[in-house]
């Protein structure tokens, strides 16, 4: 798959393509984009892409595939959600991410980082009926902080992240920091008796 993706050139095909494979592993995980991001920042520290184009594309793609997820949610009943969550892991997982969504929205966030986070914490979102003005104001920041990253980590030695490990050692070190950032302020917010 790292061989297909480093065919890419700076071509606004390239981009669209970046945008569709972002927004498709979100309702279809088959393959990890997080490697299409960090093969993007190889060719970016080649200058066959450019940096900003290649972002922006990314996190477009991740805002319209959590969209998807979201929709999903909103609309689906018991039936659909068994079949899209038909394994007792990923019944697990649902019921966890409706929890933390519930209390903790700055999940949102965070979910992309977490293997299995970004399709159980969207769908679970949009099944808990979570305005689209607050779901937006998380998944927004959420998507370009998490393309960005994965970006720099193209950028600054994807080739170290090709058997995938050290890439997803640093996205749950990204993911748990800021889960550590986001629930100290969620907990300041909590005491401090000017809180909404």
């Amino acid at each position: 798959m790292f061989d297909e993706l480093s065919d890419l050139s700076d071509t606004p095909a390239s981009y669209l393509a970046v945008l569709a494979l972002v927004a498709l592993d979100a309702v279809f995980p088959v393959a990890p984009s997080e490697t299409v991001l960090v093969t993007g920042g190889i060719l970016i520290e080649g200058g066959d892409l450019i940096a900003p184009l290649f972002v922006l594309s990314a996190a477009c793609g991740a805002v319209i595939g959590d969209s998807i997820l979201f929709g999903l949610g909103s609309r689906t009943g018991p039936g659909l959600q068994a079949k899209m969550f038909s394994s007792e892991k990923a019944q697990e997982r649902l019921g966890v991410a409706e929890r933390l969504v519930h209390e903790r929205t700055w999940v949102l966030i965070v979910a992309d980082f977490l293997p299995g986070g970004r399709t159980a914490a969207m769908f679970a979102a949009g099944a808990l009926g979570l305005s689209a003005h607050r779901f937006y104001r998380f998944i927004v920041p959420g998507a370009l902080l998490w393309a960005v990253v994965y970006t720099l980590l193209g950028v600054a030695g994807g080739s170290l992240f090709e058997e995938g490990w050290g890439a997803f050692a640093v996205s749950i070190g990204v993911a748990v920091a800021i889960g550590v950032v986001a629930e100290a302020i969620y907990r300041f917010r909590r005491r401090s008796p000017h809180s909404p």
